[in-house]
């Protein structure tokens, strides 16, 4: 037996509703569904974003604390990494490290974290 496909990617956070308009904003992400279910520990609410057929689910336990900051990493690639970085700082992330050229891999890429501490890394590839 063998893998098909990645169906999506699921990144513990805090406040998954607030973490959605985050990554909406800031990188363009698209709203998909909202599942809020579970009692107790195993209560949660989960926010599904893409980008294409490209998933990332937000999932908040609501009695449960998230994954430290810095557990996880979201890696990206994008059009612009400055210009990725400068929205993500205007939508309230923070930026960690600037946009830097890697010649040898041919790749720009930069560092930054959601208002909650999560690390984004992007990265644009040269053709």
């Amino acid at each position: 037996m063998s893998v098909t496909a990645i169906a999506y990617t699921k990144f513990a956070v805090s406040d998954s509703d607030a973490m959605r308009e985050f990554y909406c904003t800031a990188l363009g992400f698209n709203h998909g569904t909202r599942i809020e279910e579970g009692e107790g520990d195993n209560a949660f609410v989960e926010n599904f974003i893409g980008v294409g057929p490209q998933q990332v689910v937000l999932i908040a336990y609501k009695n449960r604390p998230a994954p430290a900051p810095g557990e996880s990493y979201l890696a990206l690639m994008v059009e612009d990494v400055d210009a990725s970085l400068a929205a993500i700082e205007k939508a309230g992330g923070t930026i960690t490290m600037p946009g830097l050229d890697i010649p040898e891999h041919k790749l720009r890429m930069g560092y930054a974290t959601d208002p909650e501490g999560h690390v984004i890394e992007l990265m644009h590839l040269d053709s």
